[in-house]
């Protein structure tokens, strides 16, 4: 049954706080604390791992394993080492085939599940934890991997449908895991309440869980409950002294009550432990334009920008390489929209829009881009060969001139501009002189090809 209060728990935090730290002030700034559910989970993920085949095997499977022949349990054991060593493709075809042959082992379902999991194939992952379920239903541990398989599929329903079963069936304390997962979930949508009794219950099933604390802080201060979230915070640290998203809990707190002073410390804190985080420097920034110090705020909103618009752009390159084009097109146009000034996200849609064919879209990125950074040379070159596709041959001169202002040493806008002159046979020879120039700078052979096109017309037309 879960815990309802804090009573207990908050006496004894609340007596080691007083005893070290001064209360801190008041706060007028409400932070976006979905975001930092969604940061706190992905930071923590050696606390909410998948439990591996390993795990399956010795937890619930020896029977299962024992079972079979020398060959099946040979192939399991070598479906196992490629799993451990992250060959997850070739896992899975091993379990597929013991999975045919063997259509009653747990083992094999429970490993083929895992492997499409680690592939991030989850619908028929899903299918085949309920099949292992269905041939042995009470095993907490698959009921686990499988809510965690329903979370990673954003199924929020079924996922605290299964953590609730897993936490029911198992023998002793449940995995922190589940319950942090699922104080996760009702927070998500908006059940604070339900989500604040999930993390009591994991600091106390688990008192020296930094997620836990670290989780329930969040979620009290969402419920404007700051002395408590204090005392979370503040626990979270004492287990780890290094626990940057605590020490910016606790910036939030001070942020609210009014002391800026201390909320900027807690931040630099924050700040000097994980430089990576945008938020923690978002709301760095906010602080010191608050306490009139207006260089240093903008200095450090423009550094926020930077990084929020590059964890957004690393994103978009994770589902270019599993070929989720819709998605990858969305989060560049995120990334831009945090940081016009991000060339390489520009340059990266601008090509993927050409790739599409749309390339009335891909012109206007890289004008936007442009807009930003008037002396990104490369940025016209790129733009200019669009323009020449779309037949604004006018445009398309311009564009690469301007690159070879900006950047006279580099080669291709010379080459194009070489190439755009002869094919519409305004000047000859200045194109020969723009080819040879960009071969002596780098003599490529589709470069030489281009002179000798230049020379074939030159001749044709006397």
């Amino acid at each position: 049954m879960f815990v309802s209060h804090l009573s207990s728990f908050f006496e004894y935090v609340f007596r080691v706080r007083e005893s070290t730290q001064p209360q801190l002030g008041k706060w007028d700034l409400i932070f976006f604390m979905e975001r930092s559910y969604s940061f706190w989970s992905n930071r923590l993920t050696w606390q909410l791992r998948f439990y591996l085949l390993a795990f399956s095997l010795i937890l619930f499977s020896q029977h299962d394993l024992l079972s079979q022949n020398n060959q099946v349990v040979s192939s399991l054991r070598k479906a196992e080492d490629n799993f451990q060593h992250g060959n997850w493709t070739e896992a899975l075809k091993i379990y597929q085939r013991l999975v045919k042959d063997h259509p009653d082992s747990v083992s094999a379902h429970v490993g083929m599940a895992s492997s499409l999991v680690k592939l991030k194939d989850y619908p028929p992952a899903i299918i085949a934890f309920h099949r292992a379920l269905e041939i042995s239903p009470r095993l907490s541990r698959v009921q686990g991997a499988l809510a965690d398989t329903y979370n990673k599929n954003r199924q929020p329903n079924e996922a605290t449908k299964w953590y609730q079963k897993a936490i029911e069936s198992f023998y002793g304390k449940a995995p922190v895991s589940w319950y942090i997962n699922l104080g996760i979930i009702e927070a998500q949508q908006g059940n604070l309440d339900q989500a604040r009794r999930y993390y009591t219950v994991a600091v106390q099933l688990y008192s020296k869980s930094v997620p836990a604390y670290q989780n329930l802080g969040t979620v009290l201060l969402r419920q404007n409950r700051l002395d408590e979230a204090d005392a979370c915070f503040y626990t979270a640290l004492e287990l780890n002294p290094k626990f940057d998203p605590a020490f910016f809990g606790r910036g939030e707190i001070a942020k609210k009550r009014g002391k800026l002073v201390v909320a900027q410390r807690l931040y630099e804190t924050a700040i000097r432990l994980n430089s990576a985080d945008s938020a923690y420097r978002y709301a760095y920034a906010q602080v010191l334009l608050q306490s009139g110090e207006l260089e240093a705020g903008k200095q450090e909103l423009k550094k926020a920008r930077s990084l929020k618009a590059t964890h957004h752009l690393q994103h978009a390159h994770r589902l270019a390489q599993g070929k989720d084009w819709q998605n990858t097109l969305r989060y560049l146009k995120i990334a831009i929209d945090a940081d016009p000034t991000l060339v390489e996200a520009v340059q990266d849609l601008a090509y993927l829009q050409t790739q599409f064919d749309d390339l009335k879209a891909a012109e206007s990125t890289l004008s936007l881009g442009l807009m930003n950074q008037a002396n990104w040379a490369s940025g016209y070159w790129q733009r200019g060969k669009i323009r020449e596709k779309m037949s604004d041959f006018i445009g398309a001169e311009s564009d690469f001139r301007k690159s070879i202002e900006l950047s006279p040493s580099a080669a291709p806008p010379k080459i194009s501009l070489a190439k755009l002159l002869a094919q519409t046979g305004r000047d000859l020879a200045q194109a020969l002189e723009l080819a040879q120039n960009a071969i002596n700078i780098d003599p490529k052979p589709e470069f030489q090809e281009v002179i000798k096109m230049i020379r074939r017309k030159t001749v044709s037309e006397k």
